[in-house]
């Protein structure tokens, strides 16, 4: 049997299927290299940031290990949250009120339980001299204070009269607490009780006397 030889169109085509086959072929080997690399370059990148951010805590340890120490020992407890939540709203409120400050809209926020400090928080709006406002903002957040500003709004108040410069602040605070008790903390008993006073029985029978008849002298019938 004679073998068929391939005209020239046909080799032409056979070279181009070909020709795509192989072009096809290395495209997709090419894409799939340059998606691995990409994935491989990210996931390098993340590992260097996590051994420097590592290197970091390292080198960071003792002073972390003093400010955890520092934080149990003087991070206040309280064991209840409605309580600590009063005393913050009566401290922002008697703050204010020292330095000649309205407060209003006074709103207690849900306390919260997070991992490393337990929160409670309050919402107020507070109206005065813009230099007072501003003045007494500067008095709420410090560390021994425990206590920190969460959000605040500053603007002018345009409606008032006054001849100094007015403003009203919404400010959102929070006070931290220490989410474990200190050595040795009990919980307090609560007082009992007192027992309610006796109420004296009723006479039941009207025609009963409380006196004693001994002694006395019938009369006489007329």
């Amino acid at each position: 049997m004679k073998k068929r030889t391939y005209n020239t169109r046909e080799k032409r085509l056979l070279f181009l299927c070909v020709g795509t086959i192989f072009l096809v072929g290395n495209f997709m080997a090419l894409r799939e290299f340059t998606s691995r690399r990409k994935d491989l370059v990210t996931s390098l990148d993340k590992l260097k940031k996590q051994e420097t951010a590592n290197r970091m805590l390292l080198l960071d340890g003792p002073r972390m290990e003093k400010l955890d120490a520092w934080l149990d020992k003087s991070m206040p407890y309280t064991n209840s949250a409605g309580k600590a939540q009063g005393q913050l709203l009566d401290d922002l409120r008697n703050s204010a009120l020292d330095m000649g400050l309205k407060t209003e809209n006074e709103n207690p926020l849900e306390s919260l339980e997070l991992s490393h400090h337990n929160e409670v928080s309050v919402s107020l709006r507070v109206r005065g001299a813009q230099e007072v406002v501003i003045s007494w903002l500067l008095t709420l957040q410090s560390p021994e204070k425990f206590t920190a500003i969460k959000s605040v709004e500053l603007e002018l108040d345009t409606r008032s009269r006054e001849k100094t410069p007015q403003a009203q602040c919404n400010i959102t605070v929070a006070r931290w607490f220490n989410p474990k008790p200190p050595p040795g903390y009990q919980e307090p008993v609560p007082a009992p009780a007192p027992a309610p006073a006796a109420v004296p029985a009723e006479n039941t029978n009207p025609l009963e006397l409380t006196t004693p008849l001994d002694g006395l002298v019938p009369l006489a019938p007329s």
